[in-house]
């Protein structure tokens, strides 16, 4: 299914179907660490059953969060990020050079595997299923065992095949949902839909064949919906995607601690907010902190003290990418442009870079490039040096890397992407309980920022 064409709405109702007939109590997903949240908020608008939502990311597991019990009237879901299955086994010894040697049975990867065996899902659901297309992947090799102790099994994707080179991706994924359909190993599958040659010690793809069969038999099992074919898209979609902070949380609870403090005591003013001191929690939850002044830099510096929201964005690039979409990112802080930018080109995606201080003519440049950009691409850019006068519509994702205090940049930036002739999404990367959430709810109402913060300055506060 299409980005945007209801992959998760159509999971959960085949999930309470099933449920209603007394088959499914117990529900695992694996999906993006960037859609747990989405998950979250979906299935409690759309499931018509009682629910249990356990989301059992890295920071459940360390804090001992158990499954949950079994029960016949409620379903359970137990929602985990794909990175899940890839964590190192736990520490054995290490050797005379300092290397750790991890054990291949428990801890990590092995332990998770254990727990959910145990647990006995009936019906496992792969979001964005083309992450385990590598067959060799270590997380791959854990869901092909883990497919096999759940009656019911479903893939979900709108890139099944990541590039048209790329028709062997089809065989882990079926690996985990019905490994009958292809009872081959996967050299065999890439030489009977494939052409290849040997050059220079590497095989080469030339040109794929058979694909009628390959369709007609994945399509025995599957089915395709294309945007086109939902004429009931809403015109504008959000969706906030929470970040919760760890690198960077000491930083951001000693300084926002202390704020309030001087709040009450009245040694910050609203005019301090303004300029000074609103800026520095917001810096702070993109993970970046100024340093106190020293004879080497007077004024203090600048440095990276988390990437909590840099794994979550590459997260969610990695996926808008392989699905050959542009996305438009705003960040109000030069630090964080930079670091998406080199983000992109690790992806191996154009990216193109709007602030202050970029030439008229590069950036008229720019603009026209991504316009015109055949394929996957990012326009990461300030909203103060980008609201106005610039036509971004062939693209239809905007994210919000860190969010801007001025109403009038946040609304103008966010119309760059208003006439594109697809419904558009715009996708919010807050920083659970912080200054973000106290932010994004202000700009919802035209408010100031910096009067909110001073009428509750207890928000700032995370729980």
């Amino acid at each position: 299914m299409a980005p945007r064409t209801g992959k998760t709405k159509t999971l959960i109702d085949y999930a309470s179907c099933l449920h209603l007939k007394g088959q499914v109590n117990r529900v695992l997903i694996f999906c993006p660490l960037s859609v747990i949240g989405v998950w979250e908020t979906e299935i409690a608008n759309h499931c018509p059953f009682p629910s249990r939502i356990t989301v059992w990311d890295r920071d459940a597991r360390k804090q001992g969060v158990p499954l949950p019990n079994y029960g016949k009237d409620v379903i359970d879901w137990v929602i985990l990020n794909y990175d899940a299955l890839s964590t190192p086994g736990a520490v054995i010894k290490q050797d005379a050079y300092g290397n750790k040697l991890r054990s291949r049975r428990r801890g990590g990867k092995y332990d998770i595997a254990k727990a959910l065996t145990r647990w006995q899902p009936e019906l496992i659901a792969l979001d964005e299923s083309h992450r385990i297309k590598s067959p060799t992947a270590v997380k791959s090799r854990m869901l092909h065992k883990l497919g096999k102790i759940s009656p019911f099994r479903v893939v979900m994707t709108g890139t099944v095949v990541t590039k048209k080179k790329r028709i062997f991706d089809i065989w882990s994924q079926w690996r985990f949902l019905y490994p009958d359909r292809f009872p081959m190993t996967f050299g065999d599958f890439k030489s009977k839909y494939g052409v290849w040659r040997k050059r220079e010690g590497w095989e080469q793809w030339i040109r794929n064949q058979n694909e009628d069969d390959l369709h007609d038999q994945i399509h025995d099992d599957a089915f395709a919906i294309s945007r086109e074919e939902c004429f009931d898209l809403p015109p504008r979609r959000e969706q906030i995607i929470p970040v919760t902070l760890q690198e960077s949380a000491p930083y951001y609870d000693q300084m926002a601690q202390d704020m309030v403090a001087r709040i009450h005591s009245g040694e910050i003013t609203l005019a301090s907010i303004k300029l000074v001191q609103g800026l520095r929690l917001r810096q702070i939850t993109s993970g970046i902190a100024k340093t106190e002044p020293s004879e080497a830099y007077p004024e203090g510096r600048l440095l990276r003290v988390g990437q909590e929201k840099l794994w979550v964005m590459e997260d969610l690039l990695s996926d808008l990418f392989e699905a050959d979409e542009k996305v438009v990112v705003g960040a109000h802080f030069v630090g964080d442009i930079t670091a998406i930018a080199e983000m992109c080109r690790k992806l191996k995606v154009d990216v193109f870079v709007l602030r202050g201080g970029v030439p008229r003519r590069q950036r008229d440049a720019d603009i026209l490039a991504f316009r015109n950009h055949p394929g996957p691409a990012c326009f990461v850019a300030q909203p103060q040096a980008a609201s106005l006068g610039i036509d971004l519509s062939t693209a239809s994702i905007c994210i919000w890397f860190s969010l801007t205090p001025s109403y009038v940049d946040y609304t103008q930036f966010e119309d760059r992407i208003a006439l594109s002739d697809r419904s558009t999404i715009f996708m919010y990367l807050l920083a659970v309980d912080t200054v973000d959430e106290l932010l994004y709810e202000t700009l919802q109402e035209d408010g100031d920022v910096a009067k909110a913060i001073m009428a509750s300055p207890e928000r700032l506060l995370r729980e």
